[in-house]
């Protein structure tokens, strides 16, 4: 019982602050979207035909809110002419970053999954990375996949793509989804000129397939289809 009210106490408590600071954390998501230098385009910089896609689900379970939201994405784009390939993150061996790999990237096997996946990115012309909101960021899975992309660090590959971002987010909070967002920003950011095309931020998505029928469905197709606009 003392544990229980000791719970409640610090989430009412959170709550509070959370209330409290909503204006200044809305400033602040914000202006880190503002100062993170990357171009934001609502056309493609780069009209060709069959272009490269890779999307990214870092769903924790296939059909997840986020996992929907990127099959809606895929179906866009291919039928915009896109060279479409998804990866589902929980469906391979992503290995995490290590010391070796950190401090020599291009001496790591490319004969694994998280090799091949790093060869698909830099391959893609257009990559749309799809996470779930948790705690005001992206998944532990989409971490290790941008942090795995550092074994192709000052390949010229990296630069002159084209990203979307996908997240679903169970609090009702434009602002939280938009936490997630600068999650992608802080990779992208990274990256030899990128131009930033569109995001979904899907809130109040808590329950599993929530996102069914929603106008967020839509949202995520009709960016898919924007590829070549």
């Amino acid at each position: 019982m003392k544990r229980l009210i000791l719970f409640l106490s610090a989430a009412l408590f959170l709550s509070s602050c959370c209330n409290k600071e909503c204006s200044e954390t809305s400033r602040q998501t914000a202006s880190l979207a503002a100062v993170s230098g990357i171009k934001f385009s609502a056309t493609t910089p780069n009209v060709k035909e069959g272009k490269r896609v890779l999307v990214v689900s870092s769903s924790p379970r296939p059909g997840g809110n986020t996992d929907l939201l990127a099959d809606e994405f895929v179906r866009g784009a291919r039928e915009a002419g896109g060279q479409v390939e998804k990866v589902f993150l929980a469906d391979i061996q992503l290995d995490y970053l290590s010391e070796e790999g950190a401090n020599k990237p291009h001496d790591v096997s490319r004969d694994s999954d998280t090799g091949r996946l790093v060869e698909q990115f830099l391959a893609a012309d257009v990559v749309c990375l799809a996470s779930p909101t948790y705690y005001m960021n992206v998944n532990d899975r989409m971490k290790a996949f941008i942090d795995a992309t550092y074994l192709a660090w000052g390949d010229e590959r990296m630069g002159n793509k084209e990203y979307y971002y996908i997240t679903a987010c169970a609090q009702n909070s434009d602002e939280t989804a938009e936490w997630c967002l600068n999650g992608f920003r802080g990779f992208v950011m990274c990256m030899p000129n990128p131009t930033e095309r569109g995001s979904v931020k899907a809130i109040s998505m808590g329950r599993p397939g929530a996102v069914k029928g929603t106008d967020y469905m839509d949202q995520a197709y009709q960016l898919g289809l924007s590829i070549n606009k």
